[in-house]
């Protein structure tokens, strides 16, 4: 039962069958990874079936964090061990809903910058958890890709309506603008509905609380030492990550003030900074090319920083 949005309507709304879901071999994949009697062998197979989801596997496997062996070329039980089943299951999730749910009937609604923008952030989200280990970067992927779920949802199933609302807004409107209006239509908002999303697909509610809260990271009460406030405070870093990718170059160079000013809070200097967008930056491309999203790679931001450094405040 959804504790995000009223039960009763996120009932609703998962009977209409218009919600992005998973579907497929993943969805077995998905199935497999929660039976307390999994053949692992078998779930390697299935694995292997999609290569796709086997590729980012290995990948991930070869993280030099989690990696601390010889290189893994294949996908095969010790790679799931190593990876763990919560990472497989939610990586399965996130590429069925990338490969399925890309066009719609909200006309207003721009699913190619949607994907885009959610895959730059899952790229993020993972390389940060990478240098901050505060969550498995695998999972941090996923989360990042399903951070902005609910828009994507309210487009699906309230695409007439949703439609007015970004209209109404507009695209250079404030994010809190955003939610506003959403919570007037429907009484819940965009974050709301994937906190409530994430929850039905067994999501911890760590992840669940992280998605919610990252974007008034400032207004959560917790401490800022507080596992879940590092949670909430790093995907809003690979939020801010992620609106560089997409941005040009006029307003890229506006955002990169607040790009240090969050990284200070994790002790990143700007180097540290450069060095985690153009990783972003490989890692986004790679990925775009596999789903068909339009990516591109950015330029070298090391002057760009210096003189943002220099910037008053």
């Amino acid at each position: 039962m959804s504790t995000y949005v009223d039960p009763l309507i996120f009932r609703e709304l998962q009977d209409s069958e218009v919600l992005p879901a998973p579907s497929g071999v993943r969805l077995r994949i998905m199935q497999m990874c929660q039976q307390e009697d999994i053949a692992l062998p078998d779930l390697v197979a299935q694995i292997q079936g999609d290569p796709v989801l086997a590729g980012r596997l290995i990948q991930i496997a070869n993280i030099p964090n989690l990696n601390k062996g010889r290189m893994v070329a294949s996908v095969n039980v010790d790679l799931l061990l190593m990876v763990g089943l919560q990472a497989v299951r939610q990586m399965a999730l996130a590429i069925s809903l990338t490969e399925s749910a890309r066009r719609g009937d909200c006309a207003e609604f721009d699913y190619d910058a949607f994907w885009s923008r959610s895959t730059a952030m899952a790229c993020a989200s993972q390389a940060l958890a990478d240098l901050i280990p505060v969550a498995p970067p695998a999972e941090m992927f996923t989360i990042g890709l399903l951070a902005d779920i609910g828009r994507l949802a309210l487009a699906s199933a309230r695409p007439k309506r949703y439609g007015e609302i970004l209209r109404g807004v507009g695209t250079d409107a404030p994010a809190a603008a955003l939610r506003q209006e959403e919570k007037q239509a429907f009484s819940f908002d965009h974050l709301e509905l994937a906190a409530a999303m994430m929850q039905d697909w067994l999501f911890p509610k760590l992840f669940c609380e992280t998605v919610l809260h990252h974007k008034a990271a400032d207004s959560t009460g917790l401490d800022e030492e507080d596992r879940q406030q590092r949670l909430i405070r790093l995907l809003e870093l690979a939020a801010c990550v992620a609106d560089i990718c997409v941005a040009d170059d006029a307003t890229r160079a506006a955002l990169l003030p607040h790009l240090l000013q969050l990284g200070e809070r994790f002790e990143l200097p700007s180097s540290s900074l450069e060095y985690l967008c153009a990783r972003v930056s490989w890692d986004w491309s790679e990925w775009g090319a596999m789903l068909k999203i339009p990516t591109r790679v950015l330029r070298e931001l090391g002057s760009a920083l210096a003189a943002a450094t220099e910037q008053p405040g």
